[in-house]
Protein backbone atom coordinates (compact mmCIF):
# COMPACT_ATOMS: atom_id res chain seq x y z
CA UNK A 1 0.00 0.00 0.00
CA UNK A 2 1.60 3.36 -1.54
CA UNK A 3 0.39 6.29 0.77
CA UNK A 4 1.31 9.80 0.16
CA UNK A 5 1.74 12.22 3.07
CA UNK A 6 -0.84 13.87 4.27
CA UNK A 7 -3.17 12.90 2.05
CA UNK A 8 -5.73 10.82 2.87
CA UNK A 9 -6.54 7.44 1.06
CA UNK A 10 -9.36 5.05 1.21
CA UNK A 11 -8.31 1.79 2.00
CA UNK A 12 -10.98 -1.41 1.45
CA UNK A 13 -9.98 -4.29 2.96
CA UNK A 14 -11.31 -8.16 2.43
CA UNK A 15 -14.47 -7.96 4.62
CA UNK A 16 -15.67 -5.32 2.67
CA UNK A 17 -14.75 -2.49 5.59
CA UNK A 18 -13.26 0.88 4.04
CA UNK A 19 -11.07 3.11 5.98
CA UNK A 20 -9.51 6.53 5.83
CA UNK A 21 -6.09 6.18 5.84
CA UNK A 22 -3.50 9.29 6.19
CA UNK A 23 0.52 8.76 6.66
CA UNK A 24 1.75 11.30 8.76
CA UNK A 25 5.32 10.64 8.49
CA UNK A 26 8.48 8.91 9.91
CA UNK A 27 8.99 8.60 13.02
CA UNK A 28 12.09 6.60 12.91
CA UNK A 29 14.17 4.66 10.49
CA UNK A 30 11.93 1.11 11.18
CA UNK A 31 8.20 3.06 11.84
CA UNK A 32 5.90 5.58 10.49
CA UNK A 33 2.80 6.75 12.32
CA UNK A 34 -0.72 6.52 10.14
CA UNK A 35 -4.22 7.98 11.27
CA UNK A 36 -6.85 5.42 11.03
CA UNK A 37 -10.92 5.86 10.83
CA UNK A 38 -13.61 3.71 9.68
CA UNK A 39 -15.92 5.63 6.82
CA UNK A 40 -18.70 3.93 7.75
CA UNK A 41 -21.16 6.97 8.97
CA UNK A 42 -21.83 5.44 12.01
CA UNK A 43 -17.88 4.54 13.42
CA UNK A 44 -17.24 7.72 15.15
CA UNK A 45 -13.43 6.16 16.27
CA UNK A 46 -10.59 6.98 14.80
CA UNK A 47 -6.98 5.72 15.75
CA UNK A 48 -2.97 7.42 15.02
CA UNK A 49 -0.92 4.28 14.97
CA UNK A 50 2.63 3.50 14.73
CA UNK A 51 3.62 0.30 12.33
CA UNK A 52 6.93 -0.97 12.15
CA UNK A 53 8.17 -2.38 9.45
CA UNK A 54 8.72 -5.61 10.80
CA UNK A 55 4.84 -5.60 11.23
CA UNK A 56 4.12 -4.34 14.83
CA UNK A 57 1.87 -1.51 15.38
CA UNK A 58 1.19 0.27 18.74
CA UNK A 59 -2.09 2.48 19.34
CA UNK A 60 -0.16 5.76 19.96
CA UNK A 61 -4.00 7.78 20.39
CA UNK A 62 -7.82 7.13 19.93
CA UNK A 63 -10.52 9.34 19.75
CA UNK A 64 -14.36 8.29 19.71
CA UNK A 65 -16.67 11.39 19.08
CA UNK A 66 -14.21 13.57 18.58
CA UNK A 67 -12.97 13.04 22.17
CA UNK A 68 -9.55 10.91 23.29
CA UNK A 69 -10.62 7.52 24.64
CA UNK A 70 -9.24 4.31 25.11
CA UNK A 71 -9.86 2.29 22.73
CA UNK A 72 -8.58 -1.52 21.89
CA UNK A 73 -7.10 -2.16 18.98
CA UNK A 74 -9.89 -2.78 16.01
CA UNK A 75 -10.55 -6.43 14.47
CA UNK A 76 -9.03 -5.16 11.09
CA UNK A 77 -5.67 -3.82 12.44
CA UNK A 78 -3.96 -6.90 11.55
CA UNK A 79 -4.82 -6.63 7.86
CA UNK A 80 -3.99 -2.93 7.75
CA UNK A 81 -0.70 -3.13 9.09
CA UNK A 82 0.03 -6.57 7.07
CA UNK A 83 -1.05 -4.22 3.96
CA UNK A 84 1.41 -1.15 5.35
CA UNK A 85 4.63 -2.91 5.68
Amino acid sequence: MYIAATEAQTVELHDGTELAVQYLGATGDDTAEFEVEPKAEDDTRRWRLEIQRTGGYEIVEAWEHGVAADLDAPDWVHELVDRAV
